[in-house]
């Protein structure tokens, strides 16, 4: 009986003591307390008519600035929409072809294109559309009451912001911090063998055209 009462003592002062102990991470952690916040969003660009098949020399400057921010921070696929007295309207339809062949010959594989006539009854403007990825950093600097005034041991509240301001700013795709990309193929274990034999003999790294003589076989071009 005593055993079990101390038993039970034991475990309600264990509880007590992990309950005490519970605290807010984010006073104690700038990584907790400055997380980095990635949105996604829509990218739009609306491209005038064609003519002989072609975008205006405007026009084909911006598509390629629209491209370049595709291939960086954005996502498939991209959305091409023409508007169109019907769904069928032939004149619509070829433009929405015109729109995929400029994209194609810029780079973008047929399968990262949807095309779309959005029916209407007034002149419109096509356009292209992809989803894009952008951090939204926190406002730094600012200083929320007394905060040296606290017993609690807290870090203060801009402490990290700024590192963590950085780091968004250096993604190149913020895409990244939400969805991070495959891994790539695995590197040669032949080459990684000698990087580190000769590293820590001290002799001279090896280049990638070093190796092949070492193998039983011949690469031809």
């Amino acid at each position: 009986m005593t055993h079990s009462l101390l038993r039970c003592a034991c475990a309600s002062l264990i509880a007590v003591f992990i309950g005490a102990c519970e605290t807010d991470i984010t006073k104690h952690d700038p990584t907790y307390a400055h997380p980095t916040t990635v949105q996604r969003k829509t990218a739009r660009i609306d491209v005038g008519p064609f003519y002989a098949g072609k975008p205006n020399p405007s026009d084909s400057e911006r598509i390629d600035e629209f491209l370049a921010a595709y291939q960086t921070q954005g996502e498939r696929p991209l959305e091409v929409t023409v508007p169109g007295k019907s769904t069928d309207d032939p004149a619509a339809r070829e433009h929405a072809l015109q729109l995929a062949n400029a994209l194609m010959h810029r780079g973008v594989p047929a399968e990262d294109i949807n095309l779309y006539v959005a029916e209407t009854q007034t002149k419109g403007t096509a356009s292209v559309t992809f989803p894009i990825y952008v951090t939204s950093p926190e406002r730094c600097g600012y200083t929320p009451g007394f905060w040296d005034k606290g017993h609690e041991n807290a870090i203060h509240p801009n402490y990290g912001c700024a590192i963590q301001h950085n780091i968004d700013a250096m993604a190149a795709n913020p895409r990244d911090l939400v969805h991070p990309r495959e891994m790539t193929p695995g590197r040669s274990g032949a080459r990684a063998y000698y990087v580190i034999d000769n590293y820590q003999r001290g002799k001279a790294l090896p280049s990638a055209n070093d190796l092949l003589q070492d193998y039983n076989f011949k690469i031809s071009s």
